[in-house]
């Protein structure tokens, strides 16, 4: 009895690091994803004229993102369809928190993956130097994963020597 007493302790115990591991494991975000804009919520363009209000709006493009994730490396493309016309822009990012700096418009980028918990926080530093003097602007995007995998939310603030602006953008699994 004994034996079977060790043997059903040794199990739980088993089973319980199993379950804490599993629970720390970084979330998947691999797959492709389409934007729900009725979820989303996005800034507001003050300042910007507005065209003449009799006209239709444009229509805003679709978007899809289409994530790869190995290892420590997130590749993500973007791909946004408005009518028969369709862009797409990719970023790699390295997940493990070091910084990585490339040239940008006018200056340089700075940008930095780190999974905190079960969310992946990219933060992106931009530096456009003019002969006006420098101009900083900075993004930080938290992408976490609802608990069944089908939802991604990706919570973003900006910050420019114009202001600060929010936007949360809702993506379900294609």
């Amino acid at each position: 009895m004994r034996g079977f007493k060790r043997t059903i302790a040794t199990m739980t115990m088993l089973l319980l690091g199993i379950g804490a591991v599993a629970a720390r494991a970084e979330p998947q975000f691999t797959g492709a994803w389409t934007l729900d804009r009725a979820q989303s919520q996005f800034p507001r363009h003050e300042g910007r004229s507005q065209p003449d209000p009799q006209a239709q709006p444009p229509q805003p493009p679709d978007v899809k993102l289409v994530v790869d994730q190995h290892g420590s490396t997130l590749k993500v493309t973007r791909i946004m369809t408005t009518g028969t016309r369709e862009r797409s822009m990719t970023d790699t990012y390295l997940t493990d928190g070091t910084d990585q700096t490339r040239r940008g418009y006018r200056g340089e980028v700075v940008t930095r993956a780190a999974f905190e918990g079960d969310r992946l926080v990219l933060t992106r530093v931009h530096v456009k130097k003019s002969e006006a003097g420098d101009r900083t602007m900075s993004r930080q995007s938290v992408w976490t994963l609802s608990p069944d995998g089908r939802t991604l939310t990706i919570d973003t603030t900006m910050q420019s020597p114009h202001g600060d602006r929010a936007m949360k953008t809702v993506y379900v699994r294609s």
